[in-house]
């Protein structure tokens, strides 16, 4: 029986590293990312698919509740179950901690704790 992961902030970095070596171990991987990443997003399923795994790139925003319960349901509609979630998602400010507005640092919890509740 094959297992099913699903990894948020999939579309570069850790993420997608996280996506590509659960595919090498066997895995079939829901890839997930915002819509402006869809891109890279569409990359990583398709390197995963070129490993003879099953995958899904699905678009949602981690930290809106409707996003993430719909992403839930397409991972697990199109692989048949989760067995795996790696919530990976997450964003910085790369400037002066001065220079940070609140709604900045909103987005940041939103997406970095909110995201990995969700």
């Amino acid at each position: 029986m094959s297992r099913n992961a699903l990894v948020t902030g999939a579309a570069r970095g850790i993420g997608r590293a996280i996506a590509l070596h659960l595919a090498r171990d066997g895995l079939n991987v829901a890839v997930n990312d915002i819509k402006r990443s869809s891109s890279g997003l569409n990359k990583v399923h398709q390197e995963i698919e070129k490993m003879g795994r099953k995958s899904v790139a699905i678009t949602a925003d981690v930290s809106v509740d409707k996003e993430v319960e719909t992403m839930m349901q397409n991972a697990a509609k199109e692989l048949g179950s989760l067995d795996v979630v790696v919530a990976n998602a997450g964003i910085a400010q790369v400037k002066p901690i001065v220079d940070i507005t609140t709604e900045d640092w909103d987005k940041i919890f939103a997406v970095n704790t909110r995201g990995v509740f969700l």
